[in-house]
């Protein structure tokens, strides 16, 4: 599975329809997005938890209201000539996703975003098989699969920015917040793959945007390749077939 980070961000403004409509054109299987909670319990489409980066204008977004968000461009950090692009609420993302596709759900802030996200996912015409929740905080997790227990959720753990665990205690992690599974962007250790997966877990890897590195992690067992550039890993996998 090739799951489009942020959409097709490699050529257009991550997080933002235009990203997404390009991932599904290059067959994408999921598309991976971020999501905060406003100030008026809105679920907006924006990776920080302010809009300076992105849209050249600083908001705290859980500080604002969506009326004041939708008036920013969310494409204004590529500073081309692309049309001006609005951060996105999650209700217009999920219309985007055709049947047989899905979405990564990256939650950005905390479990205060939980009730009002299921409400948003109940309310939405999607299958809970098409939804696939994932968040770097465990407490963000464990508060979601305690809610919501059928539908699938990922805790992101990155081998860079913390001491890697023994497969021990991050298993262990694992059952507490009962994830059903681990995404990480370990590139060098198949033994780690394999220690999540042998114990029941799923094992997903971001954010890989070249060919050798996919192959090599799907044969190790990965089950999704998150990606800068769906459509290049795409073609580039059917062509190694």
């Amino acid at each position: 599975m090739i799951v489009a980070h942020r959409g097709a961000s490699d050529v257009l403004p991550e997080n933002t329809l235009k990203a997404f409509h390009l991932a599904w054109l290059q067959n994408a299987e999921a598309i991976e997005a971020d999501f905060h909670l406003t100030k008026d319990e809105q679920i907006v489409c924006i990776h920080d938890r302010d809009t300076f980066r992105t849209c050249g204008e600083k908001l705290i977004v859980a500080e604002s209201t969506y009326a004041e968000l939708s008036h920013l461009d969310a494409s204004s950090f590529l500073k081309d000539d692309s049309s001006p692009q609005p951060i996105p609420l999650l209700s217009e993302v999920f219309k985007t996703i055709p049947n047989n596709k899905g979405i990564y759900i990256e939650i950005k802030c905390g479990p205060e975003i939980i009730p009002v996200l299921i409400k948003s996912i109940l309310s939405s015409s999607l299958q809970k098989e098409q939804i696939t929740i994932i968040a770097f905080d465990p407490k963000v997790i464990k508060a979601f699969k305690s809610s919501a227990p059928d539908i699938k959720a990922f805790w992101l753990y990155d081998v860079t920015m913390k001491e890697l665990l023994s497969g021990y205690d991050l298993l262990e992690a694992l059952r507490d917040i009962k994830a059903d599974g681990l995404s990480s962007n370990n590139k060098s250790s198949q033994e780690f793959v394999s220690n999540i997966i042998n114990a029941g877990f799923e094992y997903h890897s971001w954010t890989i945007n070249d060919i050798k590195t996919a192959e090599k992690l799907l044969k190790w067992g990965a089950a999704s390749i998150t990606t800068d550039k769906p459509g290049y890993l795409k073609n580039s996998l059917l062509e190694i077939k």
